[in-house]
C-alpha cells in the first residue's frame, strides 16, 4: 500500500520496497535482467517482519503475533538509515490504529538482518500516531536542515509534518505540524467541495510523495486520496429501472445466505472457498448481479480516486 524505489541490498540495482495488506511488508529485487518475483521482508531468525497482525498463509486465515512487541496491522513501510550507520532500517506504518514502529537492521548494507522487535516511533515524547489510521510515511528532508523528517497521510486525510530536532545518528521528532487540514466529514469516503461539477480536493486515504515537481528548488506533494461529490445533474430513476432494481436486489439478497452458509461448510474442511466451483459459480452470478443494480441505482453523488498536486509556496 506503499512503495518506494530504493537500493535494499547495496548491490547497485535499485529494487522496489512495498507495503502489503497481508501485514507483512515485501520486497522486490531488481537485478540486471529485471526485478525478480517479491518476497517478505524477514527479521534476523526468518521470520516475517510485521507489527502483529498478519494473513496466516499456512491456515489461511487473519492471525496476530505478539513476537515483535507490539500493536497493529502493518500496510505501509520505507527504508531509511536510523542510525547513520550506513545500512537501512524500517519504518513501519499501521493500518488500523495509525501507530509508526522502528525495525533495526542489525546487518550490514548488503545483508540486512533485521531486529526482532519493533520500537514505538516517538514525536514530542509521545507515540506518533496518525489518528484515524492508514499512516503512510515518507522519509524526506523537508526543511532542507540535512536530516530526514517523516511526512504522513491518513485514513482520514490530511497530512502531517514531524520534524527531526535530533542528531543525525540520534533522530527525535517534534509534536505534528498539519500541512493539509482533514476535512471536517465523518464519512469514510469524505465529500468534497465542487466546481465546474468537478472534485476540488482529496478527502479520505491519503498516500503522499514529496518531489520537486515544478522544479523550483523546494518539494511539492503529491496526494494520492479518494472523495465523494455532488453532481450537478443528477439522472431520473425509470419505472422501469427501479422495477428491475428490485428484482436484482430480492435475487441477491436470496443468494447472500447460501453464500456465507457454504462458505462455513467450505472452512470446516479446510478446503480454499475459491477453488470449489459451485462456490466460484455462485460468486460470479452474485457480482454479475451486483454490477447490473450499481448501473441502475442513482443517487445524487460520485466517488472517485485521483492524484493531486499541492505546490509548495
Amino acid at each position: 500500500m506503499s512503495s518506494q524505489l530504493v537500493d535494499f541490498n547495496g548491490d547497485g540495482n535499485q529494487d522496489v520496497l512495498v507495503g502489503s495488506f497481508s501485514g507483512s511488508p515485501h520486497w522486490i529485487e531488481g537485478s540486471e535482467n529485471g526485478f525478480l518475483p517479491s518476497a517478505a521482508l524477514k527479521d534476523r531468525d526468518a521470520e516475517d517482519v510485521l507489527i502483529s497482525a498478519f494473513w496466516n498463509t499456512v491456515d489461511k486465515k487473519w492471525d496476530k503475533s505478539d513476537r515483535s512487541g507490539t500493536e497493529g496491522h502493518c500496510t505501509s513501510v520505507a527504508a531509511v538509515d536510523w542510525e547513520g550507520d550506513g545500512d537501512l532500517d524500517l519504518v513501519l506504518g499501521g493500518y488500523y490504529k495509525g501507530g509508526l514502529f522502528l525495525r533495526i537492521n542489525e546487518g550490514t548494507a548488503t545483508e540486512p538482518k533485521f531486529a526482532p522487535k519493533n520500537t514505538v516511533i516517538q514525536a514530542g515524547g509521545v507515540p506518533m500516531i496518525i489518528e484515524g489510521g492508514l499512516s503512510t510515511p515518507r522519509v524526506v528532508d523537508w526543511n532542507g536542515d540535512g536530516k530526514f523528517d517523516l511526512l504522513c497521510g491518513g485514513s482520514k486525510g490530511g497530512v502531517f509534518y514531524f520534524k527531526n530536532v535530533g542528531e543525525e545518528a540520534e533522530p527525535k521528532f517534534a509534536s505534528a505540524e498539519v500541512l493539509i487540514e482533514p476535512i471536517d466529514d465523518s464519512s469514510y469516503i469524505k465529500r468534497v467541495p465542487t466546481r465546474d461539477g468537478q472534485p476540488t480536493q482529496p478527502g479520505s486515504s491519503f498516500h503522499i510523495d514529496a518531489v520537486d515537481y515544478d522544479q523550483d528548488g523546494d518539494l511539492d506533494l503529491l496526494v494520492g486520496g479518494r472523495c465523494s461529490w455532488e453532481k450537478e445533474n443528477v439522472p431520473v430513476q425509470t419505472e422501469e429501472q427501479k422495477a428491475r432494481l428490485a428484482e436484482l436486489t430480492k435475487e441477491m439478497e436470496a443468494i447472500m445466505p447460501k453464500l456465507r452458509e457454504m462458505s462455513e461448510e467450505i472452512g470446516k474442511s479446510g478446503e480454499n472457498p475459491m477453488e470449489n466451483e459451485d462456490y466460484e459459480k455462485m460468486i460470479r452470478s452474485y457480482s454479475k448481479l451486483s454490477r447490473e443494480a450499481s448501473r441502475l441505482r442513482v443517487s445524487p453523488f460520485e466517488s472517485g480516486d485521483f492524484v493531486w498536486l499541492y505546490r509548495r509556496k
